[in-house]
């Protein structure tokens, strides 16, 4: 058997094939960043990895799921497509294609105007659209709809218990071709009564939120005019009390009463100079007066002593016009004097009023005429008795106080009147405002009944002559697409909780072991059946193959322990993941290096060494064990220099039991002096205890681990077990890795030769 004979039965073996699915990998061999590990027995940092493995979970992603389905879409599709059509046929036989009855109505965007813009709140068209789509559904319209004759003895309804909310659950509203079409549409089986429940659906709608939205607006312009009527009621009154105030001030122009103000403030200067003046000279004339009688007390009976005293008595004060000597009357002085004061204040007054008949000018008039006939000497009372000048000053006095406090009064009243008549002048002009708006909004409400509503109707509702199989169609379509999606999502969970190793980072990250070696994965055989097997395909993958086990071999034996791995054992977690394949190429290897080398077959129940290097099964392992045999007759030699290979054999109860005693370790000693490395090709870890049996002679385990395939628990709980066993697990080779191969074309088949596939 040549070297190319051996690549070439051991990489065709249906061991090697890759599963379903890929990922990307390295495109030259793969060999992982050096990982600090600790002594055998999992006690370190590779055991603390192991465990983070076996405790770690992983979170579902979407990247996750899609690379899931990708390694598994052969099965997905097995299973999703069948689903899938049963799910479409069951859907479409369960799902009637009912009759559908339908309205139409019209939203404007705006609502219409004839001419103003009232000051009604208007909701923007999307709030007002979804707005309206609900009061069709409302409970008070659906009612209004049953309540309507006939509607209540339909077939439709008949064993409904609660047909309102029926209806709103069966009842669709939404656009139709536009957003300001609104349809009311209802499925069923009956078209004659679905289209009668529409209508009737319909007419509730329009009166009771169309028509009672236009009442709504009738009744604000009643509010509205009797806002207006009592705006209008205020402005009169107000009006009346400012003209009530003029006519006591008599004026209502605020200038004309602050003179009027002004003058007055004036005049009770005067009056007050004036007051103390008289006040003076009446102090006078009493004096004078109480000089006069104590000295008529103290000199009764000297009429000469009187005369005398009386010429020394204070002189009183004359008027001007008095010639000396002259005896004046006093009441024609006082009435002279106060004739000028009369005349100067009627003068003042009809300056400052309008009303020239005002009742106090009329009492100054009055007063003044009198005055005249007095100092004229025409007064009834001019007969009588003279009377005296201290009588006529005190009446001067009193008359003179009377007219100051009547002044007084009206300055007061002048400022208290013309603050509350600019009050009410203010008043009145915001209340005309109001009234203005309120009118004018009124007015244009007025209008703006007569304009159309917002919401008209388009189309009733007419009795459907087909059945709708638009629905059904979508209906059946998502059943399908979701039976096949569930499928789909299944299969990609259930793959991803796998957890299979897809990356070599896996291996180095999470188990904390250092990857050797990537063995490439070999091509898919999609056109096979017409291409020859020694496709440039296959010949790159051979020699992509060879390079990935040379590399690894290169770095057994250049390790700074390489002399004591001597006995090298190739275990795996489980089946099918690489383990003999990877055993057999590194035997070879080592053999083409110069190495004497002897592979093992240990995997007794399922043996497959022999048939990758192309030796008998028979007179093997087993046979020796059960039967004692010479060790070098279960020895065969292959085609390759420096390989032999000893099979598994006929496993049989005897070998098993003597393997479980021993664990063969007198075979080992004997290959030790005979062999620089002795191959152990193990059984899988997780499946029997061979490995831990035969564990305790070997130097070293290598644990094959298939990309794709192997899943991170089952190695994580294999590499934990050996490293139980006391085996000293070295690292990890990762098989099947996908990879670009284009890199091992450069004249390798000029050193290894074409790959000749075997039968």
């Amino acid at each position: 058997m040549s070297t190319s004979d051996l690549h070439t039965a051991t990489t065709h073996s249906p061991e090697v094939r890759p599963v379903t699915g890929s990922i990307a990998a390295p495109s030259a061999p793969v060999v992982a960043p050096h990982q600090p590990q600790s002594v055998p027995g999992g006690n370190g940092l590779r055991g603390n990895s192991v465990r983070r493995a076996l405790q770690f979970a992983e979170p579902i992603t979407p990247q996750g799921l899609v690379l899931a389905w990708r390694r598994q879409w052969r099965t997905a599709v097995a299973f999703g497509v069948p689903l899938t059509i049963v799910a479409v046929v069951a859907a479409w036989f369960a799902m009637p294609a009912p009759y559908t009855a339908y309205a139409l109505l019209k939203i404007d965007e705006n609502a219409p105007r004839l001419v103003f813009s009232t000051a009604e709140g208007e909701d923007d068209f999307f709030t007002f659209r979804q707005t309206q789509m609900a009061l069709v559904k409302s409970r008070f319209v659906l009612n209004a709809a049953l309540r309507r004759p006939g509607i209540s003895d339909l077939r439709t309804l008949r064993g409904i218990e609660h047909p309102v909310e029926w209806l709103q659950n069966v009842v669709k509203v939404g656009t139709y071709n536009s957003p300001e079409i609104l349809q009311m549409a209802l499925s069923g089986e009956h078209p004659e009564e679905l289209s009668a429940l529409v209508n009737a659906v319909k007419d509730a709608y329009l009166d009771e939120v169309v028509l009672a939205d236009r009442k709504k607006r009738i009744a604000r312009v009643s509010e509205l005019e009797q806002i207006y009527n009592e705006t209008e009621e205020k402005v009169r009154k107000k009006e009346e009390r400012v003209e009530h105030l003029a006519r006591q001030l008599g004026t209502g122009d605020s200038a004309a009463l602050s003179i009027k103000h002004q003058m007055a403030l004036e005049q009770i200067s005067l009056l007050r100079r004036e007051h103390a003046r008289v006040r003076f000279e009446l102090m006078q004339a009493q004096i004078h007066q109480q000089s006069v009688a104590e000295i008529s007390e103290s000199r009764k009976g000297d009429p000469g002593a009187s005369r005398k005293d009386a010429s020394s008595l204070p002189a009183m004060a004359l008027p001007a016009s008095a010639a000396p000597g002259q005896t004046v009357d006093p009441r024609v002085a006082f009435a002279t004097s106060r004739v000028a004061q009369l005349k100067d204040l009627i003068a003042r007054y009809e300056q400052q009023v309008v009303d020239q008949n005002h009742p106090t000018l009329t009492r100054y008039r009055e007063e003044l005429a009198e005055m005249e006939r007095v100092a004229a000497g025409l007064s009834p009372e001019a007969s009588a008795e003279p009377v005296s000048r201290l009588e006529m000053l005190a009446k001067q006095e009193r008359a003179l106080r009377e007219e100051l406090d009547k002044y007084s009064e009206l300055v007061n009243s002048i400022g208290t009147s013309s603050f509350e008549l600019e009050l009410m002048k203010t008043e009145i002009e915001q209340i005309a405002k109001v009234s203005d708006k309120v009118g004018g909004e009124m007015e244009a409400l007025r209008i703006e009944l007569k304009s159309p509503t917002r919401v008209t109707l388009l189309q009733e509702a007419d009795v459907p002559q087909t059945r709708d199989t638009g629905k059904k169609t979508k209906l059946t379509a998502a059943a399908g697409i979701g039976s096949l999606g569930m499928v789909f999502l299944i299969v990609a969970v259930m793959e991803f909780r796998a957890r299979r190793i897809t990356d070599p980072k896996d291996v180095a990250q999470t188990l904390g072991l250092e990857l050797l070696g990537a063995l490439p994965a070999m091509p898919r055989p999609l056109l096979q059946f017409w291409k020859s097997p020694k496709d440039a395909r296959i010949n790159l993958w051979n020699n992509a193959l060879i390079e990935s086990v040379d590399t690894v071999r290169s770095i057994l034996l250049h390790a700074p322990d390489a002399d004591q791995k001597q006995v090298l054992m190739i275990v795996s977690a489980a089946p099918g993941e690489g383990k003999t394949t990877f055993a057999c190429q590194l035997a070879g290897s080592l053999a083409r290096a110069g190495r004497k080398t002897v592979l093992v077959d240990f995997d007794l129940r399922k043996p497959r060494a022999h048939t990758l290097l192309n030796v008998p099964l028979e007179l093997g392992l087993c046979e020796l064990l059960s039967e004692k045999l010479d060790t070098q007759t279960v020895i065969h030699k292959t085609s390759q220099d420096c390989l032999d290979v000893i099979p598994a054999g006929r496993v049989n109860e005897d070998a098993l039991a003597a393997l479980a005693r021993n664990g063969a370790s007198w075979l080992f000693k004997e290959l030790r002096k005979e062999y620089e490395f002795v191959i152990v090709d193990s059984s899988p870890v997780l499946y029997v205890a061979d490995g831990g049996t035969v564990g305790s002679n070997v130097d070293g385990a290598i644990i094959a681990v298939r990309s794709h395939l192997s899943r991170l628990p089952a190695v994580a709980v294999a590499c934990e077990r050996v490293e139980r066993f006391g085996i000293d697990l070295i690292d990890a080779v990762m098989v099947g890795v996908r990879s670009n191969l284009s890199g091992y074309g450069y004249s390798y088949d000029y050193h290894y030769g074409p790959a000749e596939p075997t039968a």
